[in-house]
């Protein structure tokens, strides 16, 4: 069946939310007024799910997920929740709060507890949706999401490996991990055959720039989890060193702008930089990083450096 989750955003989504809360007996007075962001499902252009965030700072309220009675389990309320869960993590919200009359068996086995009501922080507590919208009898359940993995990604000019690197663990890390790119030598501009390969991939390109390192070596910056330099010091090239904690590996590969020759011939370089790239950052992304300890994770990171990019079709 075909089946989408998105944003909603629309005059007609909105009528449609309102309608499907309204016949799960779910609150909608405040709607307008406290302005929820929701994700849906749609089937067959019918939403069939919905949920949605009210933001208080660094904590967010997890209110009105609900499925449409003939849709009932079939894993949608498991993918508004999962989705909801991810776009908070982008927005760096720490913790979710949520309130249910029915539904504590449901979010308990996805990692909300039980806390006492009057816990919650005190913006949350002035929402209507706890001031007279769900009963005393209701159960307040939270979770402390999980902070995202900072991954910077280094080469010389950040022009194409680095920022190739960023967009893809930002496209693969679905908000568990946050990628960026620096240069030690930056060329102040990204190259175009990158920013165009990526779009025909359909990995989105939003915020990439050439920058240096030094933005983040300052006093206060990000903290960072993983490092790793994607220069070529096979082919003589300088790669720039990371000072400090954060785990490090070299996974270099050739420069696709020093290619020279035919136009067929960059674009080959770039795809090859890739694949090459998309395929250790897929192997990165499913490590299970809580349960190696850091001497195995840096086996595992430095095996990743060495992988062999996929044949070419």
């Amino acid at each position: 069946m075909p089946l989408s989750l998105a944003n909603a955003a629309s005059a007609e989504d909105s009528i449609e939310i309102r309608s499907l809360l309204e016949s799960s007996g779910l609150p909608t007075s405040d709607l307008a007024s406290a302005r929820p962001e929701f994700v849906v499902v749609r089937e067959h252009g019918r939403v069939v799910a919905a949920g949605a965030l009210q933001r208080f700072g660094s904590t967010a309220l997890l209110r009105s997920v609900t499925v449409a009675e003939d849709r009932r389990g079939s894993g949608l309320g498991r993918a508004i929740v999962l989705e909801l869960e991810r776009l908070a993590r982008e927005a760096r919200i720490e913790r979710l709060i949520l309130l249910t009359e029915t539904a504590a068996g449901f979010f308990a086995r996805h990692g909300y507890q039980v806390i006492e009501r009057s816990v919650a922080p005190a913006d949350v507590q002035g929402s209507e949706e706890f001031r007279s919208l769900c009963p005393a009898s209701a159960t307040c359940m939270a979770k402390v999401l999980d902070r995202p993995y900072n991954v910077l990604f280094l080469c010389t000019g950040n022009s194409a490996r680095s920022i190739i690197a960023e967009a893809l663990i930002n496209h693969w890390g679905r908000g568990k991990f946050r990628g960026f790119s620096a240069g030690s030598h930056p060329t102040g501009a990204v190259h175009p055959i990158a920013l165009e390969l990526l779009r025909r991939m359909k990995v989105p390109t939003d915020g990439l720039r050439s920058k240096s390192w030094d933005e983040f070596a300052a006093p206060g910056a990000l903290h960072l989890d993983f490092v790793f330099t994607v220069c070529d010091t096979a082919a003589g090239e300088g790669c720039p060193y990371w000072p400090g904690q954060p785990m490090t590996a070299h996974w270099g590969l050739p420069d696709p702008p020093a290619v020279e020759g035919a136009e067929t011939d960059k674009w080959l370089a770039f795809r090859s930089t890739f694949q090459a790239l998309d395929n250790r950052i897929k192997i990165f992304t499913s490590l299970p990083l809580t349960s190696l300890d850091r001497i195995k994770l840096q086996e595992r990171l430095d095996a990743i450096g060495k992988t062999a990019p996929p044949e070419a079709p």
